[in-house]
């Protein structure tokens, strides 16, 4: 009978810390906050491979579609810094050139970011009413107003 307990009792502890690992390791890749891409090329040897999470702004121009697949690379860049991207999903419909990327992935050692989840920010949906009222200054192109102009 102790020794029915006794195993029983090590089947529980077994469990319980399989479950407590589970938790704890999501919980790690779920607290990461998005780091730009000058942060992620300083990081060196600690980028590759660890799942990250990166902002940045699509490069106008430099978006690549695969005419087989899903396949897209493209560039993304922060304050001068460019990073290479491929995402293998189909594209978000705010996806254009200047929009703010946020991606979650990894970082190869060939200085390629291979995104899981890729969302595009649309910056029409965060400007004030009072800018579609000044249509003299509005820029079909960048989907927003003129710099410098009123």
């Amino acid at each position: 009978m102790a020794n029915r307990t006794m195993r029983t009792t090590l089947a529980f502890a077994v469990i319980v810390l399989a479950l407590l690992w589970l938790i704890g390791s999501g919980f790690k890749d779920n607290m990461q906050y998005f780091v730009g891409v000058k942060e992620v090329q300083a990081m060196g040897e600690a980028a590759y491979g660890e799942g990250l999470r990166v902002r940045g702004f699509l490069v106008p121009g430099s978006l690549q579609k695969s005419l087989t697949s899903l396949e897209a690379t493209f560039l993304i860049e922060e304050d001068g810094h460019q990073m290479k991207v491929r995402y293998n999903k189909e594209l978000p419909d705010t996806f254009r050139d200047g929009s703010e990327v946020l991606l979650e992935g990894e970082y190869t050692r060939e200085g390629v970011f291979h995104a899981r989840v890729l969302m595009a920010k649309c910056p029409s949906k965060y400007e004030s009413a009072d800018d579609y009222y000044n249509v003299e200054n509005y820029d079909p192109e960048q989907h927003r107003i003129r710099e410098g102009t009123n």
